[in-house]
């Protein structure tokens, strides 16, 4: 007798299987059952050795979480805050009806829109940075450059030279949670999904991409198509 992993581990089919010999055991009389594994112990560290292998770099998933973050910052942007949290702190009056003459139809936090090019698009030319190894990533603003220090000040509501303070309204603001439910329960309020829930799911679909290439993939129950995965979480509206 063997037990097919086809549907599982192998041991989902454990109960039924030693059911079935037992009727068969019984009506030969037979003292015993056999077992055996499939795919044999060989097969399963070959497939998991690849496995190992595929998923050393990590490049290909990180440029994926760039993308994503690039998509919640341009949302964030157009929607003054709303996509993330409470909308940004109206603009004083007077500052205002300067910013209406002088930059006609601006956004809030968007006077020449260097800051807002830097973290919806970054890369070169910008004052952005989006830096991707095989095991590291970094996305956001340079250190060290005026447009950093522009973002630090209204993140943290800066107080100003002429002794007033800046209130606070943050150019990066994301929600970290990372939910174990599907993703239509993470995204109950107003379809939004947790920013850290969307970036968990992109590695759960490297992971299972990796799988597949190292034809490891008999030896789990799940059926995920990644190609679809991928492409239904990097269009996700995150919060």
């Amino acid at each position: 007798m063997g037990l097919s992993s086809d549907r599982g581990s192998g041991l989902g089919n454990l109960s039924s299987a030693m059911s079935q010999q037992r009727r068969v055991g019984g009506q030969r009389g037979s003292a015993r059952f056999v077992l055996t594994m499939e795919p044999d112990a060989r097969d399963i560290d070959m497939a998991f050795s690849k496995w190992a292998n595929l998923i050393d770099d990590w490049g290909p998933a990180f440029r994926d979480v760039v993308e994503l973050f690039h998509k919640h910052e341009k949302r964030h942007f157009r929607t003054s805050g709303r996509s993330t949290g409470p909308k940004f702190v109206k603009l004083s009056k007077s500052y205002k009806e300067w910013k209406s003459r002088v930059f006609p139809g601006r956004q809030i936090l968007v006077l020449r829109g260097a800051l807002r090019t830097a973290l919806i698009k970054g890369g070169s030319g910008t004052d952005g940075i989006a830096k991707v190894t095989s095991a590291s990533l970094v996305v956001g603003l340079k250190e060290g450059t005026k447009t950093a220090a522009y973002g630090r000040a209204h993140s943290l509501g800066e107080r100003l030279h002429n002794g007033g303070v800046l209130p606070k309204r943050p150019p990066v603001r994301y929600d970290p949670s990372v939910h174990v439910a599907g993703l239509k329960e993470a995204g109950a309020r107003g379809g939004l999904v947790p920013l850290g829930t969307a970036i968990a799911q992109l590695f759960q679909v490297y992971i299972v991409k990796a799988r597949k290439q190292a034809q490891a993939d008999k030896l789990f129950s799940d059926r995920m198509n990644w190609r679809s995965k991928r492409r239904g979480v990097l269009a996700l509206r995150t919060r």
